[in-house]
């Protein structure tokens, strides 16, 4: 079976995994990433070095990025964060701020509205790590307990144009059984630089089957009118495509 990859990282992972599994893996990333050039936002960098009440990490390559550029300007952030109150998105972040010394003092189930009910009241000043683009819900909420939101976005996702017409060729023209992919952002720039968004949609709900990791990703296919055949919770690749294989073999009366 073939099956597309709508990511950009861990192509070469994915790749091996899915050979592993006996699929034929095609890589059609529908986004690229830019990391935001440190000079750009090296003065909320320095504010946040001066240190904050509450830190918001909401991708743990996020977190990471924001470390490496207080570093390249001579920086600790560490120190800073160490004293803040520590919320995280989901279980990446919460990973890496372990990994890093700063473990959180809570975690979401990896949405974004699901940190809302776990921010303390304000006032105070709350650095909120974005992960590719505005976060206006949770800024909003943050500003309605009372704090300054510092906003703070080390990388951007972009649409990938090349890849998005190949990738909604390969489902309209059955040159994949499956695709899978492993964030909503790629289900959003697929869906929005489709050239015909309903026989896209009318493929995979007929033809080709849509894996999801995590469940943000999957609502996300269902916005856009797409029932996603496989969601894996779990969030990683290995198991996405080992609970997928035995999906289909379910499937097969």
């Amino acid at each position: 079976m073939r099956i597309a990859y709508a990511g950009l990282r861990r192509r070469e992972e994915f790749k091996a995994l899915a050979e592993k599994l006996g699929f034929t893996p095609l890589i059609l990333p529908a986004q690229t990433t830019e990391k935001v050039p440190v000079p750009e936002y090296q003065d909320r960098l320095r504010e946040l070095h001066q240190g904050v009440d509450l830190f918001l990490a909401t991708t743990g390559v996020g977190v990471r990025d924001l470390l490496e550029g207080g570093r390249t300007l001579g920086l600790d952030l560490k120190g800073p964060l160490a004293e803040a109150h520590r919320l995280a998105r989901g279980a990446k972040a919460a990973r890496i701020l372990r990994e890093e010394g700063l473990s959180p003092h809570a975690m979401g189930d990896g949405t974004s509205p699901s940190l809302i009910p776990l921010l303390p009241e304000g006032p105070g000043k709350a650095a909120l790590q974005l992960y590719g683009k505005p976060l206006p819900l949770l800024e909003g909420a943050l500003r309605e307990k009372g704090y300054e939101v510092l906003s703070l976005m080390p990388y951007q996702h972009l649409p990938n144009p090349e890849g998005i017409r190949a990738l909604e060729a390969a489902i309209r023209e059955r040159a994949v059984e499956a695709v899978a992919f492993v964030a909503a952002i790629q289900v959003e720039f697929l869906f929005e630089g489709a050239r015909n968004p309903h026989a896209l949609r009318e493929a995979l709900n007929t033809q080709v089957k849509a894996v999801a990791v995590g469940r943000v990703t999957a609502d996300t296919l269902r916005e856009w009118g797409v029932r996603p055949f496989y969601v894996d919770e779990t969030e990683r690749l290995g198991s996405m495509l080992q609970g997928f294989k035995k999906a289909l073999f379910q499937e097969v009366p």
